[in-house]
């Protein structure tokens, strides 16, 4: 643990708080003030009076400033967060990854300016590496818990359908607007119920040592945890949204901090689908990433939606700022691990404890992405990573009558393994990697040494 650094910070300055607040709600006010101003100017022409064209102008400044104050007043504390104690500017603040120019004159600054202030997700992997206490968070089984209804949000789906959830923290004394989100579980022949991915944990306590973790336990089931433990630690969440409530319940609080007002560097990773109703599974991992369309040849633009039928072997890990922690007023990050398939997810922590192994031994090392942004001249760089499994281990096995030894086999980059066994454990790991150059491109990230047993 490096203990010498200075304090994190990763909330919002005042001023930060102050611009946000004119973005989302400037222009209901301008348009609130130049309407209250039209309607009085009406009425007085009605009697046969005017004011001077100086006092409609400040009628509509002052309507607008009072409407800006007022619609500050009841929920600007929700949106973001204006009771909790300001941000202190300076080196207890990330550095953040500088955007990236394609153009002669790409307009940096107001991309910058119009960018969901998360000094995690704009600061690279190597955010992680500053003092924490990491608390990884996994799925459990339905088993586990006999009493549903002492638990204080549905945790757990009903069997076989898309359960509608609604999540209010105001009620425990964290100041997040309430929110609603569906969870839709996996059909097919396998249970349909809440279940636990054992692969998933495979390579957690590698990770927990990358991380540098003290606390113990450092591994805690879903059920055992609550939104207030959660706001005082950095997390990662193992596993996707119909495995872990939590990675919904997390991120959907995110997702809405891009959305409103609209952030010009968007969010990169999920596997929230789009609608009224945000709907979390794990059939599908979306990817908005720059310049997707060269490596994933059936995506849409800069959309890439990754479905477990053609890309089973794909991970996705994500860093934020921790939205339960700063609607607390502390500093904390948060990191989605999940993957289409339990391998997948296995190697995505497998990824990260290799990203993270190497940033501590060189201080120059980062990784990240990049993502479009509202500028076709502009690219920025956040706390992202795409991640697909190439080789695994194969236990032995009997099959069509016949043993087949402990081996290893390469994996295609699409389509489903003919040869596919419960059994494969993931044994080397790719990253989707930008560099200098335009186009992405996988290169290997880690592979455990040593031939099979």
């Amino acid at each position: 643990m490096q203990s010498d650094r200075p304090p994190r910070s990763y909330l919002m300055t005042t001023s930060e708080r102050f611009r946000r607040h004119l973005r989302t709600n400037g222009s209901r006010a301008v348009l609130g003030g130049v309407s209250t101003s039209a309607v009085v100017a009406g009425f007085l022409d009605a009697t046969n009076r005017q004011w001077p064209l100086l006092g409609y102008v400040g009628l509509a400044v002052a309507v607008g400033a009072a409407l800006l104050a007022w619609l500050g007043a009841p929920g600007l504390r929700l949106r973001v967060g204006a009771a909790v104690p300001a941000a202190r500017p300076g080196p207890d603040r990330p550095r953040q990854l500088e955007l990236v120019a394609t153009g002669r004159s790409g307009p940096l600054r107001q991309i910058a300016a119009a960018r969901c202030d998360d000094p995690v997700y704009g600061a690279g992997f190597r955010v992680l590496l500053e003092p924490s206490r990491p608390l990884l968070v996994i799925p459990s089984h339905h088993r586990d818990v006999a009493f549903d209804h002492e638990l204080l949000l549905p945790l757990f789906v009903e069997r076989g359908q898309r359960s509608r959830v609604e999540v209010d923290l105001v009620k425990l004394g964290l100041p997040i607007p309430p929110y609603t989100f569906a969870r839709e579980l996996p059909g097919g022949v396998h249970d349909s119920d809440h279940t636990l991915a054992v692969k998933d944990l495979m390579f957690l306590p590698e990770l927990a040592a990358a991380l540098g973790a003290t606390d113990s336990p450092v591994m805690w089931p879903e059920h055992c945890v609550d939104p207030l433990l959660l706001s005082r630690r950095d997390l990662v969440v193992v596993g996707g949204p119909d495995t872990n409530f939590w990675h919904a319940a997390l991120y959907e609080p995110i997702a809405r901090e891009f959305a409103r007002p609209a952030s010009s560097v968007p969010l990169a990773l999920g596997m929230r689908g789009p609608g009224e109703l945000p709907t979390y599974g794990s059939r599908l991992l979306t990817a908005e990433l720059a310049d997707s369309g060269t490596v994933f040849p059936h995506s849409r633009r800069e959309r890439v939606e990754l479905d477990e039928r053609l890309y089973p072997t794909h991970a996705m890990i994500l860093a934020c700022r921790n939205p339960f922690a700063a609607a607390a007023g502390r500093s904390h990050w948060c990191v989605f691990i999940a993957g289409t398939r339990s391998l997948g997810t296995s190697a995505g922590v497998l990824a990260l404890t290799v990203m993270l192994r190497r940033m501590r031994a060189d201080p120059e090392a980062n990784f990240f992405s990049e993502v479009p942004t509202h500028s076709p001249r502009v690219r920025a760089r956040i706390s992202a990573a795409l991640i697909r499994v190439v080789e695994v281990e194969q236990a032995s096995l009997r099959r069509d009558g016949k043993v087949q030894p402990r081996q290893r086999r390469r994996m295609a980059p699409e389509g489903l393994d003919p040869h596919y066994s419960d059994s494969y454990v993931p044994t080397e790991v790719d990253l989707l990697a930008y560099g200098s150059g335009d186009s992405p491109q996988w290169t290997t990230l880690g592979r455990l040494g040593g031939d099979p047993p």
